[in-house]
């Protein structure tokens, strides 16, 4: 079984040059929404949203039999990389995720009506200062008909909580996703909200706008 192709397989997140996903939010986003959020309980805590707009590339670190994932031809997919985001600036960026290679046996490939799967994901997003943004994600890589890339997959990340100022920190985003499987590697395009909480008693500390 080719553990290249699998290897390629990422999730993370992508720094396809794409003209048509910018990363500059329509002008209605870029400024934070406050509102109250009921939700978390407290009255002093307010919820700031922010649009979520990402670029990554991730490579294959490792791809091995786990006890998380049970037995083969299920795998533990390790995938590490870097990217830029909206609000956050560079930023590395890891995931494990367990794969189901089964429609890869009979000849390595995958055909219409085929694809991997891939569950119980785990992804740490981290900020140049160090502060960890954490996400869940599971969907399926299908193939794809784009003349440049092998696979794709489209699926969500759920944002879930994180360290600094991404404690606490919830949302969704879509993962537009393209693999390649020679060069090994997979490349992402993330977009969606992050919504963040803060004190009201504090300045809130929201992530600052990169540079250009």
């Amino acid at each position: 079984m080719p553990t290249r192709l699998i290897g390629a397989m990422a999730l993370a997140a992508a720094l396809v040059a794409c003209d048509h996903h910018p990363l500059t939010p329509d002008p209605s986003e870029v400024e934070a929404l406050e509102e109250p959020d009921y939700f978390l309980g407290a009255a002093r805590r307010r919820a700031v949203h922010l649009p979520f707009r990402a670029r990554a590339v991730t490579t294959p670190e490792s791809l091995a039999p786990d006890e998380r994932c049970g037995d083969p031809p299920r795998f533990l997919n390790t995938q590490v990389g870097e990217g830029r985001a909206l609000f956050l600036g560079r930023f590395t960026v890891r995931f494990e995720f367990c794969v189901d290679a089964t429609d890869l046996l009979d000849d390595g490939m995958l055909t219409e009506g085929e694809s991997i799967p891939y569950d119980d994901g785990i992804g740490v997003i981290v900020a140049a200062n160090g502060d960890e943004l954490h996400l869940t994600t599971e969907g399926a890589v299908l193939p794809s008909d784009h003349p440049d890339y092998d696979f794709e997959f489209q699926d969500r990340l759920v944002f879930d909580g994180g360290t600094g100022r991404f404690e606490g920190a919830r949302g969704v985003a879509i993962s537009e996703s393209y693999v390649v499987q020679d060069p090994e590697r997979t490349d992402h395009i993330w977009r969606g909200r992050l919504i963040l909480e803060r004190d009201r008693s504090k300045k809130p500390k929201l992530p600052r706008r990169p540079r250009r």
